[in-house]
């Protein structure tokens, strides 16, 4: 915009001095000439000077495109990144919930394993006493010691053997 107008205005003084060119002695011719020349230099630089311009502001374009496409290129390697953890996060999250299946079915094995070893509900409905076995305890004096038999506190205790341990908690049938 101001190099158009830079250049109209030089144009206009060219016709405006062309015009009043026959009215002037010889002198006054010169000093338009020259008054002609400064302003048609002046003109130049100024065009000049907005080229000078015009190529910083190219420059500066090109330079803010190029980051543009560096920054969508980052951008894209980005997405790409976030779409492989959440592919791992799902493989992770799959394998969380099946490890977690088999401990839980682990743990309801161990829960009917560990309910199979108590002694029978109909046992504890029967009535009857718990015992934490002591040192020096046997089925025989804890059994004398309650009033009942020894075959009597090993099947109420699903017991095997007659073989016991300091802290084991027996329950004792009346």
């Amino acid at each position: 915009m101001k190099y158009k107008t830079i250049v109209s205005l030089s144009s206009l003084s060219v016709l405006l001095l062309a015009g009043c060119e026959t009215m002037q002695t010889p002198q006054q011719r010169r000093e338009a000439q020259a008054r002609q020349l400064a302003a048609q230099r002046h003109a130049e630089e100024q065009v000049y000077r907005v080229r000078g311009q015009v190529e910083t502001v190219e420059m500066e374009n090109a330079r803010m495109v190029q980051e543009v496409q560096q920054l969508r290129a980052d951008v894209r390697s980005l997405n790409s990144q976030v779409g492989s953890l959440n592919a791992k996060m799902g493989a992770l999250e799959a394998k969380q919930k099946r490890e977690m299946d088999e401990l839980i079915r682990r743990v309801e094995a161990l829960l009917k394993k560990s309910v199979a070893s108590r002694p029978s509900s109909s046992s504890q409905h029967q009535g009857g006493y718990e015992h934490e076995v002591q040192s020096g305890h046997t089925l025989s004096t804890i059994a004398a010691k309650y009033g009942t038999t020894v075959s009597a506190i090993m099947k109420a205790n699903n017991l095997k053997s007659d073989q016991i341990y300091v802290g084991q908690k027996l329950f004792i049938p009346q």
